[in-house]
């Protein structure tokens, strides 16, 4: 065979050895932290809809479960101009650090124009 196409993975004793997932277990509170993210994710998809008007596009980026933040929310809203856009993201942040969901989930928000 040519160089160019590589051979399977061999074992100590030169058999072919068998592919298998590496991935643990999930414990039953890492399970919950993942659902809690993607509430949030939904939760400010609707918020971000009630302040800026229908067609919020929400993308979650990189979620966690542990640290400082859980994700990077991108919000792709639809856009006017810039002082109604910061007037409305205002908005969005002060709503959000009252909700009872967004204020107990630490995302990144990032806002962008919609399509």
């Amino acid at each position: 065979m040519s160089s160019l196409v590589p051979r399977g993975p061999r074992g100590p004793d030169g058999e072919a050895q068998h592919p298998h997932l590496l991935q643990g277990a999930r414990d039953q509170a890492e399970v919950q932290e993942r659902w809690a993210v993607r509430a949030a994710q939904w939760r400010a998809r609707e918020l971000a809809e009630s302040v800026f008007g229908d067609g919020v596009e929400a993308r979650l980026r990189g979620l966690r479960t542990r640290g400082p933040a859980r994700g990077l929310l991108t919000l792709g809203v639809p856009f006017a101009d810039l002082a109604t856009h910061r007037s409305r993201e205002a908005r969005f942040m002060a709503a959000a650090s009252d909700d009872p969901i967004l204020s107990r989930v630490p995302l990144i928000y990032v806002f962008g124009p919609g399509r």
